[in-house]
């Protein structure tokens, strides 16, 4: 997406600069709220001066912040041309993170990001730089270099994670199923108005065989919805080259299958996978993707109440499939189910993406978003497409075989099987309702929230996995 550049070749451009000989290290500063910009660059061991000791990052200095990478970084040939591939770029983008998130904590809150004689800053970095600096309620102020503010394509994207990332982060108060609408409004104008928001409630969507999503919101006094957002470039008539799906649970309190408190604190963000596939069809639009895409967003509050779904409730879904509810804290994919039925109508290729099982942060923790897929191609497709983007994606198993994991003697299946895999058995559920898996993926997205600082990410929204699904799309294109 973005022009790569990475380190400045000394052969290639002036030698670092010299540091002043009287420089003398600086006590931490206090919150730099007055407006005074910190500036920050990176700088070699060899430009830091002797008295400061080397390899310690951020060096604060006279002359500005400097972060300082253990290893050198990938440089730009005499050619103009770079490589910012692989495991040595990637560290180096994660350590960029990592010292923005290392100064928001030490309270600089105003950051111009300049060049040195070491390094230029590139999009990749300055995206990586704003990844790590965000801090939820505190005002803060990044500046990037000339070069890199002038990129309209790198602003388009840093507004359009900065969206995912707020609503992710509303509380449950705030954002519920109906408010959402407000929010998708505000995403569509980020991309230009490029994409269409309709909203399917009520009546409409009882009537329509939405079961899952009337099951699992009809405990909350906020109504569920389905909302169905529509990017054509070509127009109306156009076939629909991708669907993608996203579970949109705005709290989720787990039912009469209740969640302990301390599991609960985060539940505001059970709606990532709705937020990061609108992230991504917005970026899509945006960035002017030439096939039809679609979002179903399937959103629900689930609570509890006297009309609230209970354990054993059976629930006939119109593609002909019953499903019991053996636990009422696996609502995400008796949404996602509806929305997936609905995706298939349209053809194409689909994925979804969810806050789905904590099976998968227990096997891959919160760095991995979790990548499964019945068809080998997709499960790769998008493995490269998270390479591509230096975001962080791993396969876990999903085979024929598994489907059976969910089969129940109450219904065809069940929402809930103990003692096997949590994320296989969830896509297994999934996979019953797609009506071409060989075009189907599934993310389970460990990785779409920090509970507590981080890997170079302060509490809140990671905004990951946006970009992996957008270049997803792309590729898919490319070899259809």
């Amino acid at each position: 997406m973005f022009a790569e550049g990475c380190a400045r070749d000394s052969s290639a451009g002036h030698r670092p600069e010299e540091l002043p000989e009287n420089a003398g290290a600086q006590n931490e500063r206090e919150d730099n709220e007055d407006g005074k910009l910190a500036e920050v660059y990176v700088a070699s061991r060899e430009s830091i001066p002797v008295w400061y000791p080397r390899g310690q990052s951020p060096a604060i200095l006279e002359n500005g912040i400097a972060i300082v990478p253990e290893k050198p970084v990938p440089a730009i040939g005499n050619d103009g041309n770079s490589d910012c591939a692989g495991r040595d770029y990637e560290a180096f983008l994660r350590f960029i993170r990592k010292a923005a998130r290392t100064l928001a904590d030490r309270g600089f809150n105003n950051v111009q990001l300049r060049d040195s004689g070491d390094f230029v800053w590139d999009t990749e970095a300055s995206f990586a730089f704003s990844q790590g600096f965000r801090t939820l309620n505190k005002k803060q102020r990044l500046e990037f270099t000339p070069r890199v503010s002038a990129d309209e394509e790198f602003q388009t994207l840093l507004k359009i994670v900065k969206w995912v990332r707020d609503t992710i982060d509303l509380p449950g108060n705030i954002l519920n199923p109906d408010f959402y609408m407000k929010e998708l409004l505000l995403l569509r104008d980020l991309a230009g108005g490029r994409f269409s928001v309709r909203k399917i409630s009520g009546e409409e969507l009882a009537s329509k065989g939405y079961e899952g999503i009337v099951t699992v919101g009809k405990g909350s006094s906020n109504p569920p919805c389905l909302y169905v957002l529509d990017y054509a470039p070509s127009g109306n008539d156009a076939p629909v080259f991708a669907s993608l799906v996203g579970k949109g649970i705005t709290f989720d309190t787990g039912g009469y299958s209740l969640k302990p408190s301390s599991y609960m604190k985060s539940m505001h963000s059970d709606m990532g996978g709705s937020a990061t596939v609108a992230g991504a069809l917005a970026l899509l639009a945006a960035t002017g993707f030439p096939g039809r895409v679609k979002a179903y967003l399937a959103c629900a509050e689930n609570m509890i109440s006297g009309s609230a779904m209970r354990i054993g409730d059976i629930i006939h879904y119109r593609n002909g499939v019953s499903a019991v509810v053996d636990n009422t804290d696996a609502e995400g994919r008796l949404v996602l189910a509806d929305a997936l039925i609905a995706a298939g109508e349209d053809g194409g290729y689909i994925l979804d993406a969810a806050t789905l099982t904590g099976a998968a942060k227990t096997a891959l923790g919160r760095e991995y978003h979790a990548v499964l897929a019945l068809e080998d191609s997709m499960a790769e497709t998008f493995l490269k497409a998270a390479r591509e983007t230096h975001e962080y994606a791993w396969r876990l198993p999903l085979e024929e075989f598994h489907l059976d994991l969910v089969k129940s003697g109450l219904a065809d299946i069940t929402n809930s099987v103990n003692d096997e895999p949590g994320a296989t058995t969830a896509a297994a559920f999934l996979a019953r309702f797609v009506k071409d898996p060989a075009k189907w993926a599934h993310i389970d997205l460990s990785a779409s929230y920090q509970k507590t600082p981080a890997s170079g990410y302060g509490l809140g929204a990671r905004g990951h996995g946006i970009r992996s699904i957008a270049r997803f799309v792309k590729d898919l294109w490319q070899i259809r």
